[in-house]
């Protein structure tokens, strides 16, 4: 019996130690500066990987995105080289092209992308959402943690939650690291592995050659 006690103790403690921290005030001043200091934060690329889960299909991707004023290229490729999606976009227009050569133009980039592969991925908010913000197109609820970050966001349907973030280090912010998102039939795995800063764009990226 006198094991009892202790194991109630010992559970105890460690139910203790796993507990979140409590998101105070000086938590909600630190997420309104980090907002901030994200939605200036628009040249930048990153590395990583996509599980995109529909219905009982999954598809493994690598994901490479660079960011700038003059440029928005987001390539997603296949497992295996089963193949490869590169998205522009430049004033207004979205470029989709595939590994065959296939070029489609469409204002809307996440339509081209259900078009072409059936690939459910909302392309316009996760531009915000993997830097760790709402996007200002819609209501948004966030729930943010200890450190004023966000730990959960839903907005247009989507429920996005933040699993781990990276250091603030060579002038980029706090930035996250892996993600899972989930509407309806469709779930979202993503990791980074590298966030950088953004090269100047080449001027082949800046004027691309827009089928007619």
């Amino acid at each position: 019996m006198r094991l009892l006690p202790i194991l109630l103790l010992t559970l105890l403690l460690g139910a203790c130690a796993t507990a979140p921290k409590p998101v105070t005030d000086q938590s909600h001043q630190r997420w309104q500066q980090l907002k901030q200091q994200l939605s200036g934060f628009n040249d930048w690329h990153l590395r990583g990987r996509v599980a995109l889960f529909i219905d009982d299909e999954v598809y493994n991707l690598g994901l490479d995105w660079q960011h700038q004023a003059s440029r928005k290229v987001l390539t997603l490729e296949a497992a295996l080289g089963q193949g490869m999606i590169r998205i522009r976009r430049l004033n207004g227009a979205s470029e989709l092209t595939t590994a065959e050569g296939e070029r489609r133009v469409a204002e809307d980039a996440e339509a081209l992308l259900l078009q072409v592969t059936g690939w459910d991925i909302p392309v316009a908010g996760l531009e915000y959402w993997i830097r760790g913000l709402p996007h200002p197109g819609s209501t948004a609820t966030p729930v943010i943690d200890s450190d004023g970050r966000l730990a959960q966001l839903q907005q247009d349907g989507w429920q996005i939650n933040y699993l781990e973030y990276g250091e603030s280090r060579d002038g980029l912010p706090a930035l996250p690291h892996r993600l899972y998102m989930k509407r309806g039939r469709v779930r979202i795995k993503i990791v980074i592995d590298q966030w950088q800063k953004a090269k100047p764009a080449r001027p082949d990226d800046l004027f691309p050659n827009f089928p007619g």
